[in-house]
């Protein structure tokens, strides 16, 4: 069997929210405890997957946080102002609107290889239930990292002046992390108008 390998991106800003958030002095800590061959991760290469969850093994036991809760941080990290400005403008490209972001996310995967083609993204689809009623679906051979995507949804939400409940659920079938996200949108700021529209509107 082939061992799954995490892209360096993944890796390299993993490392960048350790440092920006908990500081270098932690994330010289987690290099020391963790016993990494590197200290400093390259965006472009792979490395193997023991060494991410290792990584994040080290970082909840030094900062007592549950992985889920890491995770979710670290979603939210990537789109904020802290990130590479690319993956943002990526995620951002997806409409003027959260709900037309959302309605963009089936062509996440190609829009996102056209500038890292090698990086292996969860297979998205939108279920849409109501006009402000919608379920994500994630389906990714990494398992355990839905919460990733968890953070991304709130972070991008909250970007767009969204204000949104988002249920989160997981199960794996046959080697394969199937994650939900029920999202239900509250409140959205309309563009240009800059006019609210509520779930009573």
């Amino acid at each position: 069997m082939k061992a799954i390998q995490m892209h360096g991106m993944i890796n390299r800003g993993l490392e960048s929210f350790v440092r920006r958030i908990y500081g270098a002095n932690v994330w010289r800590d987690v290099c020391t405890f963790s016993d990494l061959s590197v200290h400093s991760f390259e965006a472009m290469l792979y490395y193997d997957d023991l060494i991410t969850e290792t990584i994040l093994d080290t970082v909840g036991e030094l900062k007592n946080i549950a992985r889920a809760d890491l995770l979710e941080d670290f979603g939210t990290f990537i789109v904020s102002e802290h990130s590479s400005p690319r993956v943002r403008k990526l995620l951002r490209l997806g409409g003027e609107t959260y709900e037309e972001f959302l309605y963009s996310l089936e062509d996440l995967q190609d829009r996102v290889g056209l500038a890292v083609p090698d990086l292996d993204l969860p297979l998205l689809t939108l279920e849409v239930c109501s006009s402000r009623k919608f379920v994500v679906h994630s389906e990714s051979a990494k398992i355990g990292y839905g919460p990733i995507s968890l953070g991304i949804l709130r972070a991008i939400a909250d970007s767009y002046e969204s204000f949104v409940v988002i249920k989160h659920s997981v199960k794996v079938k046959e080697d394969i992390s199937i994650d939900r996200f029920q999202i239900e949108i509250m409140e959205q700021v309309m563009p240009d108008t800059h006019v609210q529209m509520s779930e009573a509107s």
